[in-house]
């Protein structure tokens, strides 16, 4: 738990949460990379439903993994209204494919598939630590990214579904730091070598994701959003913009 949390405190340090922070740069701009998420959005569903979840455990951790599970089914739903409401839900051309699955966004999008693998016939404790390394991540990501889409919604005098004003109480996505899961873990011994398994699979995780961000954050600071998927398309904005100028 204390590795995870150190990990977590570098992963915030990334270029990418800076960038995000920048309000020099206007919000356009530093959510460009919005439809590179989709095929980790949609992936993450499937490892929760497929590989995460195991309903014919009576293992007491993967039991609380299993209500986890239930609980983040319904991501990919939210996240699909979010892209919605930002105005990126325009027929693709052969171009918006080859950036979605090319060479430029290739860690984002094989995310799901590496970790699929660390998760398939994982024991429940290193399920565990995957899927709390996972919260880690998505609570940092998403808390720079609700920042941005704040100052969307003073601009644009919109609520936004996702992450918006109704994406509130991050800590409540937290499956270790409830009282049930706490009691569970004390009881818990772990040998030398599932300690050791432990912490490697999630240092192994968060450099997926350090990868996956480094991978963002070059996407989103060599493109425009006048160009890329359209963005600048948002109907909010009555004018034509220059994303890379400040605001």
């Amino acid at each position: 738990m204390a590795f995870i949390a150190q990990k977590k405190d570098e992963f915030a340090k990334l270029p990418l949460f800076e960038f995000l922070a920048n309000k020099h740069i206007h919000p356009n701009q530093r959510l460009i990379f919005a439809p590179v998420l989709d095929p980790l959005a949609m992936g993450l569903s499937d490892l929760n439903k497929y590989v995460l979840r195991d309903s014919s455990s009576n293992n007491k951790v993967q039991e609380l993994i299993n209500k986890y599970t239930y609980k983040e089914n319904y991501y990919w739903y939210g996240y699909l209204q979010h892209l919605e409401t930002l105005g990126f839900n325009k027929l693709m051309s052969y171009g918006d494919f080859r950036l979605l699955w090319g060479e430029e966004t290739k860690k984002t999008r094989s995310l799901c598939s590496v970790l699929e693998r660390y998760a398939w016939k994982a024991s429940p404790i290193q399920k565990l630590v995957l899927a709390e390394a996972l919260e880690g991540t998505a609570t940092v990501f998403c808390e720079a990214a609700l920042a941005v889409i704040v100052e969307l919604e003073k601009i644009n005098k919109k609520e936004y579904i996702y992450l918006g004003g109704s994406y509130v109480g991050l800590e409540n996505h937290q499956i270790l730091n409830t009282p049930e899961m706490l009691q569970v873990l004390a009881e818990i011994e772990l040998s030398d070598a599932e300690r050791q398994a432990a912490l490697e699979l999630a240092q192994n995780v968060f450099e997926l994701f350090t990868e996956a961000m480094h991978e963002l954050f070059g996407h989103s600071t060599t493109n425009s959003c006048k160009t890329v998927l359209q963005v600048s398309s948002i109907s909010a904005f009555d004018r034509t913009l220059d994303c890379l100028d400040v605001c």
